[in-house]
């Protein structure tokens, strides 16, 4: 097989990084483009190269994701965490630089839809029990409903990173322990529900960095229809804990 055409994929926010059928990344300040490619035929990759690499992936969207919410709102809104303001600037792996390009994709996720996003969250208490695990997968399965692809994974992180801000704005004292929960049940979730073959079978993690949201049209009405699903969640919780 060969590769499929070239999308163009751009981004009109001042200091995001463009994407078109030719060039190399830049951000606002320079006049190179990123080429980007939908590829059908990748190689695949070990399910156990994917499992190791999840909290990884999953730890830097959330790090680089924080860095563009911090510039767009005041502190006041993402208050300045240490763990977040200060981790490296270059990535320290290729699992790391993966889940910091997943971010930009995710961009735009993480603004149009933190409201519905927020409404799965409200009632979450995030603690060691299996009950909390639980109530985040009904939902994470909800997001992968029918059939997994590279765009559902996509809402998967960014529902998981919007969690992580929740905690931010509410709990900042707690962020360290609480990130790690949210990291752990985003990496439980992928692994058990056998996530991680499917994005081995279809090239690893690497191979998401070829995913364009072609159809932005289609990811709305996904996570706008998750909205009524979560008062059910929600609803479900709440008796569970009575």
């Amino acid at each position: 097989m060969t590769d499929s055409s070239e999308v163009n994929y751009r981004r009109e926010r001042p200091g995001r990084s463009v994407a078109t059928a030719s060039g190399s990344s830049s951000g606002s300040g320079g006049s190179q483009l990123l080429r980007v490619r939908s590829v059908t035929n990748v190689q695949p990759d070990t399910e156990e190269n994917v499992e190791a690499q999840t909290e990884t992936v999953f730890r830097n969207y959330v790090y680089q994701s924080y860095g563009h919410d911090s510039m767009r709102e005041s502190l006041d809104l993402t208050p300045a965490i240490p763990e977040l303001v200060n981790f490296p600037t270059d990535p320290v792996s290729p699992a790391a630089q993966i889940g910091r390009e997943l971010a930009k994709f995710g961009d735009d996720i993480n603004e149009k839809y933190a409201d519905v996003f927020d409404g799965f969250i409200t009632s979450l208490r995030i603690t060691d029990t299996d009950e909390t695990y639980d109530a985040f997968a009904n939902i994470a399965r909800r997001v992968l409903s029918g059939s997994v692809s590279w765009g559902r994974i996509l809402i998967l992180l960014s529902f998981g990173y919007r969690m992580a801000i929740k905690v931010v704005r509410t709990q900042a004292s707690n962020f360290s322990w609480l990130l790690s929960k949210i990291v752990g049940f985003v990496t439980r979730f992928v692994i058990s529900e056998r996530i991680s073959k499917w994005i081995a079978d279809h090239g690893g993690w690497a191979a998401a960095l070829s995913f364009i949201p072609e159809a932005s049209n289609n990811l709305f009405w996904l996570v706008s229809g998750l909205a009524t699903v979560s008062v059910l969640v929600v609803f479900a919780y709440h008796r569970f804990l009575q």
